[in-house]
């Protein structure tokens, strides 16, 4: 069995919210049209994430190497302030994925985060279980929603379901695969990220709300 190896990072965070804060698992403001899941090929090792793919498909993807697939929902929402969240949040996962993939190495996700959120995501990326360690397969985001945050004014709610079903652990000096530990229903999970405005009136990651696993989230299996 594949054990969670990305959420381990989100649950070794302090919460700085009440568990309530959750309530953008069930609150939604859209989901994928019709329930489909656009792949996003990475580029090949050697290639830079191209900056015109934000527009786009609003994200960049980094350069995982061909054993790996990101498929990142293109949802978008209507609202042009909850879009430039939303892409920030994309780019915000897809960079601390990438970190986990390169043993915790690559620190692009930085400019993603608050500073006390840098601080609390390099604690775990710091962690032996991710310095030695990359992973294989498909990992899935998708069902993006976001809301105005319940507990903080002014910030918002960025979740979306997260599922590695497909996806395994490797040693990142070896490359073999590891055994896993998760139970099963470990694999799909609704994740939420709570944004903050900068100085600069950028939003940015400020803390990881508790993740809510299937079958509570049960429209995250699928």
């Amino acid at each position: 069995m594949r054990r969670m190896w990305v959420l381990a990072g989100f649950l070794a965070l302090p919460l700085t919210l009440a568990t309530a804060a959750c309530s953008s698992g069930s609150g939604s403001s859209g989901n994928d049209p019709n329930g489909t899941l656009p792949t996003a090929s990475a580029p090949p090792p050697t290639a830079a994430a191209s900056p015109t793919a934000a527009p786009r498909l609003g994200y960049v993807m980094p350069p995982f190497g061909k054993d790996v697939s990101i498929q990142m929902t293109s949802w978008m929402p209507g609202d042009a302030n909850q879009a430039r969240a939303v892409i920030a949040d994309k780019n915000y996962e897809l960079a601390f994925l990438y970190s986990e993939y390169k043993g915790g190495k690559d620190q692009q996700w930085t400019k993603y985060a608050t500073p006390v959120m840098q601080r609390e995501i390099m604690s775990v990326l710091t962690g032996q279980d991710v310095t030695t360690e990359s992973f294989t397969g498909t990992i899935r985001y998708f069902k993006m929603r976001v809301i105005p945050d319940p507990t903080v004014a002014g910030r918002l709610d960025v979740s979306s379901c997260f599922d590695n079903a497909k996806s395994s652990n490797t040693s990142l000096k070896t490359g073999a695969v590891l055994p896993g530990t998760a139970n099963a229903n470990q694999h799909y999970v609704r994740i939420t990220d709570q944004l903050a405005k900068n100085a600069s009136g950028e939003w940015q990651v400020a803390a990881s709300l508790p993740p809510v696993y299937y079958p509570q989230a049960k429209e995250c299996k699928q």
